[in-house]
């Protein structure tokens, strides 16, 4: 057991330039929330392990014999005849050890000789502060495991969560349902057609650790519609290897509103017919006709018909 810890040659050895297993690549999806503040949490994954219970060996007496076959070299030579006098030479993995060059008599009961079993892990994941979206955390050695070689490097990488109003939404924070575009946020805030013609609205936003953003127009301001503002400093924190500390101070993006007005699709005929009035009033007062402004032809045109040859 030790000797997995401390590079002894345990089983069958970590001896020097011993061949070095493939990388492991698994994605953890992360909140948004969780890319705001940072936060720190677990996440479990399957994988091979060296079987404790024979510390690698496969036998359930500790005994490993070599294979009389090849000789403990995990191959043999094997004669193909081509044509009458003519063999060709080919090595081929031995059928009798699998090509470990060792025999196994009394196989353990845990791993049934394979010398790996499969299980669970459970590793810590910390998720810095602003870290981009698909950022990558290396365990070093945390991939599968084997007798035969040192493992290689478990590969985490960050994929951003569809938000979800029952699993991410227990404080019903707005920012929740922002989108994040590299350090910036963006937000998508519906009007009333009074509020973004008359103006004297306010809106108080939920950011994703709790403190409000407030967006308002005093009465007179306009919105148009798609309209985009931009808050300054309510965006993503933006990511250093430093994190907040003496020698970093922590800047942020921005928070980029955009504003989409609702119309009424219906009208009661007195509303109707006093907003027609109000329209009319001051329309024939400084209104602008678009369509005698646009400069296009007043009438449809016809083509000119052409006679056929």
């Amino acid at each position: 057991m030790f000797s997995r810890f401390f590079g002894g040659n345990g089983h069958f050895g970590h001896q020097p330039g011993e061949r070095r297993g493939p990388d492991m690549e698994v994605r953890v999806g992360v909140p948004l929330r969780d890319f705001y503040n940072g936060h720190s949490t677990e996440f479990q994954l399957e994988k091979q392990q060296i079987c404790d219970e024979c510390d690698g060996s496969g036998s359930a007496d500790g005994v490993v014999d070599q294979c009389q076959h090849c000789g403990g070299h995990g191959i043999v030579i094997k004669k193909h005849q081509l044509a009458p006098g003519i063999f060709q030479q080919v090595q081929a993995q031995c059928d009798k050890c699998g090509g470990q060059g060792k025999t196994i008599k009394h196989k353990c009961p845990v791993c049934s000789g394979s010398r790996v079993v499969r299980k669970v892990n459970t590793f810590q994941l910390v998720i810095e502060k602003g870290a981009p979206k698909g950022h990558r955390i290396k365990y070093e050695n945390d991939a599968d495991e084997s007798p035969d070689y040192v493992a290689g490097d478990l590969l985490v990488t960050l994929a951003e969560k569809e938000p979800s109003l029952t699993e991410d939404n227990e404080g019903k924070l707005d920012g929740t349902f922002f989108r994040r575009r590299g350090d910036d946020l963006y937000w998508r805030e519906v009007l009333s057609l009074r509020e973004a013609w008359m103006g004297g609205w306010t809106r108080n936003l939920t950011h994703l650790d709790g403190h409000v953003v407030q967006l308002s127009r005093s009465r007179g301001e306009t919105i148009q519609p798609s309209q985009i503002q931009r808050v300054v400093g309510e965006g993503m924190p933006k990511w250093h290897e430093d994190g907040d500390s003496v020698y970093h101070q922590t800047e942020f993006g921005d928070l980029l509103v955009e504003y989409t007005v609702v119309l009424p699709d219906q009208m009661e005929k007195p509303m109707e017919k006093d907003f027609w009035a109000l329209w009319e009033k001051w329309r024939k007062k400084n209104g602008v006709d678009l369509q005698k402004d646009s400069g296009r032809p007043a009438k449809p045109v016809m083509p000119e018909r052409k006679d056929e040859l």
